[in-house]
Formats: C-alpha cells, sequence, structure tokens
C-alpha cells in the first residue's frame, strides 16, 4: 500500500500539468486520468533523476521536496489564473467511462497472473533494467558504476528512464523489492490499454472504441512481452500519446497540444536508443508537418516555437545523460560497412526483409496484424492520409527504414538471431499508434 502514495503524486502531478498547460480546454475524465498518468509518470522519472545530476546520488527527501514543490507552484500558478477548479471535469464523468474504466482494469488479470509467475521479468529486465534500477538505488555516489565498459551486455549507453521511475516508487520503501518493476509490468499496458479507448473515444465518440485495446491485452504474446518488463511498453505509451496530441493540435488548430507533444516525445527519447531515434524522426515529420498544415507565417512561427521548446525542455535529462555520462558502446555500433571481420552483404540485406516480413503474419501476434491491415484496405485512402494523420505512415516508414539498415550494416551480432530477438518488441512498441491510426481511417 505504501507505493500507493507515489502513485497519487505522480498522476497529481500529470494531471495538474496537463491543467497548466490545457487550462479550460481540457479533453473529457478519462482521456485527462489517463494522459495526465503517463505525463506524471515521465515527470517522475526526470524528478527523480535530479537528484544523481545535483548530488550525484539519490536524496530520496529532495526527491519527495522537488514533487511537492511542483504541486504546490502549478496549484498557485493554476489558482492565480481561476483554472484550479476541477468541478466541471468530475461531473462530467458518466456511467460509460466507469464501466469502460472496469473493462480495461479487467485487461491486466492475465498479465498479474502471468506476472506472478514471472515476477522478475526476462532478461532485459533483471539484466538491463532492473540491474539499473538498484544501481541507482543502492549505489550511493558509485551509482555510476553502471556505466562500467565492463558492463556492456547490459547496455551502458542506453537511456534510463524506466529504472529512474521504479526508484521513484522504491523511495517510499524500505528496499529495492521486486515488486514495483512487477507491478510496473500491469500499469504501463493498463495506462497503454486506457489511453488508446479513451483517445478514441475522445475523436470519434463510438463506445466499440473498446475493441481496439481488448483485441490487443487479450494476446498472449502481448502478455507475455508485457510480463518480460521490457522498455519498449513504455517507449510505446509515450509514441501513442506524442502522436495523438500531434493530431489534435492539427485538428483544433491548438498550440497547447503542441507543447504536450514536444513533452512525450522528450520523454520517449530518454527511455532507450530506440526511443531516441523514434523521438527525433517524430519530431522532425511534426515540424515539417507543422509548417505545412498551419496557417498564416506568425502562425506557423509561433506553433513551431512552442514545439521545439517543450522538446527540448523534455529532452534536457537525455542531454546532460549523452554528455557527462553515456559510455562509448562499439559492441551495439560496430559498422558492417568498414569492418573488415564482420562485413555487411546483400545475404544479410535479404535476411533483415525477410525475416522482418515473416514477423507480421507470425501465428504468435494471433492475426492482430492481418486485421490492422484488412482495416486499411477497407478505410479510403483520402482519409487514412489526410492531412491530420499523415504524420503516422512517415514515421512508421522512416523508423522501419532506420531499422532495416541498423540491422544490416551494425553487425557485431549475428542477424537471425538479432531480429529473432528484438524486432518483436519494436512492433510491440508500434502496435498502439498504428491501432489508433487504423480506427482513425474510418472517420470522415
Amino acid at each position: 500500500m505504501i507505493y500507493l502514495l507515489p502513485a497519487i503524486l505522480s498522476i497529481a502531478l500529470g494531471v495538474l500539468t496537463l491543467k497548466a498547460i490545457l487550462k479550460d480546454r481540457l479533453p473529457g475524465a478519462l482521456l485527462v486520468f489517463f494522459l495526465g498518468s503517463t505525463l506524471g509518470l515521465g515527470l517522475s522519472g526526470f524528478l527523480t533523476f535530479t537528484s544523481f545530476i545535483l548530488f550525484n546520488k539519490l536524496l530520496t527527501p529532495f526527491v519527495i521536496v522537488c514533487h511537492l514543490g511542483a504541486l504546490g507552484y502549478l496549484g498557485m500558478i493554476l489558482k492565480k489564473s481561476g483554472h484550479l477548479d476541477f468541478t466541471g471535469l468530475v461531473r462530467s464523468i458518466r456511467r460509460q467511462d466507469i464501466l469502460a474504466l472496469c473493462a480495461i482494469a479487467a485487461l491486466v488479470i492475465p498479465m498479474i497472473l502471468f506476472t506472478r509467475l514471472y515476477p522478475y521479468g526476462g532478461w532485459d529486465a533483471w539484466g538491463f533494467w532492473n540491474t539499473k534500477a538498484r544501481f541507482l538505488f543502492l549505489g550511493g555516489t558509485n551509482w555510476t558504476g553502471m556505466f562500467d565498459p565492463a558492463l556492456w551486455r547490459v547496455q551502458t549507453s542506453y537511456p534510463f528512464l524506466l529504472p529512474l521511475i521504479n526508484v521513484w516508487f522504491w523511495s517510499f520503501g524500505t528496499s529495492a523489492t521486486y515488486a514495483v518493476p512487477a507491478a510496473m509490468t500491469c500499469i504501463i499496458p493498463f495506462l497503454t490499454a486506457g489511453l488508446l479507448y479513451s483517445l478514441l473515444m475522445e475523436m470519434t465518440k463510438k463506445p466499440w472504441a473498446i475493441l481496439a485495446p481488448v483485441w490487443i491485452f487479450t494476446n498472449m504474446f502481448t502478455i507475455q512481452l508485457a510480463a518480460s518488463q521490457y522498455s519498449d511498453l513504455l517507449l510505446g505509451l509515450f509514441l501513442l500519446a506524442a502522436v495523438a496530441m500531434f493530431i489534435l493540435a492539427q485538428t483544433k488548430q491548438d498550440n497547447a497540444f503542441l507543447i504536450l507533444t514536444g513533452l512525450f516525445l522528450g520523454m520517449m527519447a530518454f527511455t532507450k536508443v530506440d526511443g531516441t531515434a523514434l523521438a527525433v524522426l517524430t519530431l522532425t515529420a511534426a515540424s515539417v508537418f507543422t509548417l505545412c498544415n498551419t496557417p498564416p507565417s506568425t502562425v506557423r512561427r509561433q506553433a513551431m516555437v512552442f514545439l521545439l521548446t517543450a522538446a527540448t525542455v523534455a529532452a534536457t535529462p537525455l542531454l546532460v545523460f549523452l554528455l557527462a555520462y553515456a559510455p562509448a558502446n562499439k559492441h551495439i555500433f560496430t559498422n558492417g560497412l568498414f569492418s573488415p571481420d564482420h562485413p555487411t552483404s546483400v545475404a544479410r540485406l535479404t535476411t533483415v526483409l525477410i525475416m522482418s516480413g515473416q514477423e507480421f503474419i507470425n501465428l504468435r501476434w494471433s492475426g492482430l496484424w492481418l486485421v490492422l491491415g484488412l482495416m486499411f484496405i477497407l478505410a479510403r485512402p483520402h482519409q487514412s492520409l489526410r492531412p491530420a494523420l499523415r504524420l503516422i505512415p512517415t514515421i512508421l516508414g522512416s523508423y522501419f527504414l532506420v531499422c532495416l539498415i541498423t540491422y544490416t550494416i551494425n553487425t557485431a551480432y549475428p542477424v537471425a538471431w538479432w531480429i529473432d530477438s528484438s524486432f518483436n518488441r519494436i512492433v510491440l512498441a508500434l502496435i498502439p499508434t498504428v491501432t489508433l491510426w487504423a480506427f482513425l481511417s474510418h472517420e470522415k
């Protein structure tokens, strides 16, 4: 029960931040809850990292005071501007919202059962993320030992937002128990399912939107990957939030949603190297579409300032990590174009193309990608590629191209093993965003 307190503080921090940005333009109550919770988790991870930057160790009282100070400051700003009242938002809660919340919570039950059998997660969990979390929580001033080149197998050059979130929750207990990472196994999919549903309800007003998360999170392979505590789930959550905020910014012509887009992209960039690459691609594409789709030049400049400023602020922890802590990792970034020992080849490229293509028709997804493909076939192209949605196929196409190039020219690992052990997680992170796109493709 002690871990409910950091959860409440994170949710409050996210919701107040959301209110401070959107003011009286908040969406529905359910979307505010899931969007605020997602934002709050990222902000809590960032505030926790502040302790390591300033004091070179975890100071639990300082991190808690930072949260309380941020909540107090946001409350003061909102009260001064007359936007602290949440009465209207609470009154807008409908019976349908409560039933949907219960249904989404029920989706997590299989993950809870699976987690009890698999409490320490898979290799990435205890080898990468939970190991780094314990360095942060238990290491004192020696927490930077997790960057030792001897530990290259735990990806020392990777950003680590998920471990920081776990440390924030551990700060209210007495030890680094497995209960927190195991709980994240369920919390992150819960937020993803809830955010996907509430976004679709906000944009389509159709109750059948509940089919989207149900189809995803009743898949046994998805449950297995969730129980493995992969950081890709967190990456996928932030990507979904960022893309959705950009769509709302385009449809509502409201720059406040661009601020949220930038914040979520900065958070996604700090999840792992894949998140950094995807954040850069998404920010680049979002900037181009903002310049193309926004009317008068003065409005375009203002929109760009909002987007880029928010993204830069949210990317500050990543920049600090890269400049002050991240070691070089030659084991991951060996370039097969110049390596005399492990040169790339046409055969490797062919293997990459075949195996990556086979992933989408693999039976372990229970036909999920086939159904999504059918939805796109049945949708009219001008609807699925309308201006507000063009960001999604653009970033998906560019990201897959980057992944294919990476698998082909980075020859540190055998290509078949590498794709088999990692490409399914890349696909997993993209499912919520692709599902959002598929459903919105049937809207006028």
